[in-house]
């Protein structure tokens, strides 16, 4: 188990204990001032009280006293039988011999000698006291009494019942209060962290602004990330712009560079000897990764400005296949591959883009020539309900959960091995292209043992003229 940090804590989880911890600490301290209040106070409220009880008896036992009447100062003392609290007491004449006396059943039967000056403490749990008897101002005797201090307990023990249930209550109640008040706090904060992930994953749309509800710190952090948004559109939107023109710029010379080795290698401009059909053979293949290069960041970046269209019509499986695999004859064989057919001539008609279907093909042939070393790779035809399905699945490197979860982004590129080239696009273009026809592209895949895609689009329904 982990030492718990509260630095490490999730700031609403922050928010709520700093809340409850602060308002139940001042509510606990003032409850242990009142407390501590009461337990300075009603020590001396209860000697007052002790002590008026005196002057009382005192001011009664004056004539008893004065006439040595013992009997009525008896009655006098029994009296205190009411008084459930008075352990003892006793009344001594002008020589400090007891005169009268009383004591609870249940206190002991014992009476201090007299003391002449007024007294009153705490001992032993009780309390006494010692007060002079007056007659016109001269003294005929003393006064004890003895109080035993449950009520002052019993009274401390309700004012700790009543913090403790206040405490719990005022705990809970500030739970409930701050788990509902750091929303307020916390959803601001965690729109601007969410909003962060997917522009660091490259998924964040930088045309999406956050919402400003304050002009607290919360809402200067929104305004600041909006800006910093902003900013950084502004610098994709360079980007793009940048892309997209130099692409545009490349594209037509190196076409004719390929047009052009390729008719050196027909023998348009003579023979060649077997050393120069073998430069050329390496110009062309990297001739043609350049092109297609130069599409693959074309069509990302009109993936990007959201201008891409598709143009939806039927047509048939062989045909998006037979268009797919034709440039890859060579590729194979210098890799030693065998590309198998599955159920590509019966294929059925489907209802989709053909030159984006075709690009999406090629893209997931081109990863799998790539990525396999010996073997096969085979395109598989086949239907699954309304949709036409076609599959293409190598014996190469494969693939574990952690890489098959980072697919279909920008900047990913399959098999990080030597010699996996590529510009990490092509299931990007793939995923869109698909999106964009109604269809999808998924994968399953294992690692050492191959990898297969499967490009789904729906069917077309002969005679209807449109998609089943």
């Amino acid at each position: 188990m982990g030492i718990f940090r509260f630095s490490d804590m999730p700031l609403k989880k922050k928010i709520t204990l700093i809340a409850v911890v602060s308002s139940s600490v001042s509510l606990l301290m003032a409850c242990l001032v009142f407390i501590l209040s009461e337990s300075l106070t009603f020590p001396r409220v209860m000697r007052q009280n002790l002590s008026n009880l005196a002057q009382i008896i005192g001011d009664n036992s004056t004539a008893a006293l004065s006439f040595n009447d013992s009997r009525t100062a008896q009655g006098l003392l029994d009296t205190l039988k009411a008084n459930p609290h008075i352990l003892s007491a006793c009344l001594y004449d002008l020589k400090g011999q007891v005169f009268a006396r009383y004591a609870r059943p249940d206190a002991p039967q014992y009476w201090p000698a007299v003391v002449w000056e007024e007294k009153s403490e705490f001992s032993g749990g009780s309390v006494r006291i010692f007060q002079p008897v007056l007659s016109g101002g001269d003294r005929v005797g003393t006064l004890y009494l003895e109080s035993d201090t449950r009520e002052m307990q019993l009274r401390m023990m309700d004012y700790t019942l009543v913090t403790v249930v206040v405490g719990v209550l005022a705990f809970l109640i500030s739970l409930l209060v701050a788990s509902r008040l750091q929303q307020r706090v916390t959803g601001p904060l965690q729109q601007v962290v969410d909003r962060m992930k997917d522009i660091a994953k490259g998924e964040g749309d930088l045309t999406k602004r956050l919402e400003v509800t304050g002009k607290d710190e919360i809402g200067e952090v929104a305004e600041a990330f909006n800006t910093f948004v902003g900013k950084l559109q502004g610098v994709e939107d360079m980007k793009l712009d940048l892309i997209s023109v130099v692409s545009h710029q490349l594209k037509t010379p190196v076409a004719e560079i390929n047009g052009f080795i390729e008719n050196m290698m027909m023998g348009l401009t003579g023979e060649l000897n077997p050393k120069q059909k073998t430069y050329l053979d390496e110009m062309r293949a990297i001739g043609r990764e350049n092109y297609r290069l130069i599409t693959d960041l074309l069509s990302a970046s009109k993936i990007d400005r959201g201008v891409v269209t598709v143009d939806l019509k039927p047509v048939s499986t062989k045909e998006v296949v037979g268009l797919a695999i034709r440039d890859y004859e060579v590729p194979l064989a210098r890799k030693g591959l065998s590309l198998e057919l599955e159920g590509v001539w019966e294929g059925g008609m489907l209802y989709a883009d053909r030159d984006k279907l075709v690009e999406a093909l090629r893209n997931l042939i081109n990863n799998a020539i790539k990525c396999t070393d010996k073997g096969s790779i085979t395109v598989r035809a086949l239907t699954e309900g309304d949709m036409g399905v076609i599959e293409v699945a190598d014996t190469g490197i494969g693939m574990d959960a952690e890489t098959m979860g980072r697919l279909f982004t920008k900047n990913r590129v399959l098999g990080k091995e030597a010699h996996r080239s590529g510009a990490g696009l092509g299931l990007y273009i793939t995923k869109n292209f698909m999106k964009q026809q109604n269809g999808d592209i998924t994968v399953t895949s294992e690692k050492g043992r191959g990898t297969c895609f499967k490009l789904a689009v729906p069917r077309f329904k002969p005679g209807e003229g449109g998609r089943l």
